[in-house]
């Protein structure tokens, strides 16, 4: 047989507005026990529940909020019983002095209440107001960069039907936050920092500072910075002459634009360039001591790069490169220079230098020919330094104030039909088209005698003695001849008169 429900709990309650809340108190004939009272702000979800034995205060409630409540028995079981129907209470109105201007978040303006202000402030900026990240009983706003050097105000609602303003004066030393300072970097020379404060504020200054990266105890104004060089820069902000706080590093390197046209000439051996030289963003660059310029020209064939440092001039500046190869095309380079470092900004001009005189003949050889015949021939190793379609050696025989001239594209030559027993000077040239070689030369050559014909004068002269001995001959045999004949008639005639002479007379 089951056993009777108990009695309902005897319990009844009252709720009264107090400062920052309510106090709940248990009427004197209520069961004694645990009670729980429930809170929930009007048209909203969320619900507060709190324990209790005969009296309660509940505070940091919102003010002149109406919450409905309701409050139930806990009996053993801990089953809650309700004690008799919800119910609805208004909290009371707030007054100035229930806030205080409190320090919670750096750069905020933030006000703590026993009360739950977090529907009660508006600021005069339209920023909501947020919860301390410490304190769930302060709330902050964040004034903005245009509210430095004015009054933020923050109006609370105090009650149902009135409001008061509290003011906060926002100054820079407190609320200016240096990361929201907008700094741009310089670009050109003169150095400038276009940096943006707060636009309230109007006796704000600033002065920058600044280091090269490399020499951090060497501080320079922004007048005084160069180009080509890493700088860090500092601020500080001031009002009235008096430092308030300083801004974040800007750190920049202004590179000049660097514009060089150059104009070149040349010589045989040489290049000349000049050049002026432009920038807009470094007017004054030009002026300073620390900006030069190196020159080079180098071989299209060729790695190595003779550096000739150039003469500054008024506006721009002039170099003259010499030692170099006639007939050769040459790349040629201005390189801008700051504090010995080069600067990318660089001139390229192409250059051929002009006709130049050939290199000098060597191993020169000397041969006579057929008695009357000079061959000249050389080994040549240099240079023509000129055009290919016009190079030609040549070679040169005087005698006499005569000169026999011969050319060929080779360095071999034959003399011919020469005087025999002829001495003769030699010279070869190598020759460009413009311009000649030092002469090679080579004197005393002589020719041989003619043996052709000594050999023939001899043979004619043999011929002629041979026919003249050949005559003599037959003449002495013709005289003999004739002597003999003579003889033989003498003797004939001899005999015919002794034949006719009487003897007598004969011996007579």
């Amino acid at each position: 047989m089951r056993s009777p429900a108990p009695p309902p709990p005897q319990c009844s309650y009252t709720v009264t507005p107090i400062k920052f809340g309510f106090r709940i108190d248990m009427i004197m004939n209520s069961t004694t026990g645990d009670y729980t009272i429930t809170l929930n702000e009007e048209d909203q979800q969320s619900k507060s529940i709190y324990i209790f034995s005969q009296s309660h205060v509940i505070e940091h409630l919102k003010p002149c909020t109406e919450y409905e409540h309701s409050v139930a028995f806990i009996d053993g079981a801990g089953k809650a019983l309700p004690c008799n129907l919800e119910n609805k209470t208004m909290t009371s109105g707030m007054s100035e002095d229930d806030i205080k201007d409190v320090s919670c978040m750096p750069g905020y303006v933030c006000y703590q209440s026993e009360w739950d202000i977090s529907s009660s402030l508006s600021a005069s900026n339209n920023v909501p107001a947020k919860p301390c990240k410490t304190d769930n009983k302060t709330f902050c706003i964040k004034p903005g960069f245009d509210d430095i050097c004015t009054n933020l105000t923050t109006t609370f609602r105090s009650d149902c039907t009135a409001s008061f303003d509290v003011t906060k004066s926002i100054t820079v030393g407190e609320f200016l936050n240096v990361s929201e300072i907008t700094q741009k970097a310089p670009t050109e020379l003169p150095a400038k920092i276009d940096t943006k404060l707060p636009p309230n504020c109007k006796d704000l200054t600033i002065d920058y500072t600044c280091q090269e990266d490399d020499k951090p105890s060497n501080p320079k104004k922004l007048s005084e910075l160069e180009p080509f060089t890493d700088y860090s820069c500092t601020g500080q902000i001031k009002e009235n002459n008096v430092t308030k706080k300083n801004t974040t590093a800007v750190k920049f390197r202004i590179d000049c634009d660097i514009k060089i046209n150059p104009v070149q000439s040349a010589t045989d051996t040489s290049i000349e360039l000049s050049w002026i030289t432009d920038s807009q963003k470094c007017p004054g660059l030009h002026d300073l001591e620390k900006f030069s310029y190196d020159c080079s020209c180098d071989p299209r064939s060729s790695h190595q790069r003779p550096i000739v440092p150039a003469n500054k001039e008024r506006s721009g500046g002039r170099c003259h490169i010499a030692g170099l190869k006639p007939f050769t095309y040459y790349t040629c380079k201005v390189q801008p220079k700051y504090d010995n470092s080069d600067i990318p900004q660089t001139a390229t001009v192409n250059q051929k230098t002009k006709v130049g005189i050939p290199d000098d003949i060597h191993g020169l050889t000397v041969t006579v020919l057929d008695h009357n015949v000079i061959r000249v021939t050389c080994d040549y190793k240099g240079s023509f330094n000129g055009p290919v379609v016009t190079q030609r050696f040549i070679a040169r025989l005087h005698n006499a104030g005569v000169t026999k001239e011969l050319r060929n594209t080779t360095c071999d030559f034959s003399f011919k039909d020469l005087s025999y027993l002829t001495e003769y000077n030699v010279e070869v040239t190598a020759y460009n088209g413009e311009h000649e070689s030092k002469p090679k030369k080579k004197d005393g050559v002589t020719t041989s005698y003619n043996d052709k014909a000594l050999i023939g004068c001899l043979v004619n002269f043999i011929i002629i003695i041979l026919s003249v001995a050949l005559g003599v001959a037959v003449y002495k045999i013709y005289v003999l001849r004739r002597r003999k004949s003579r003889n033989d008639v003498m003797m004939l005639e001899q005999e015919a008169i002794y034949a006719n002479v009487p003897r007598s007379e004969d011996h007579h």
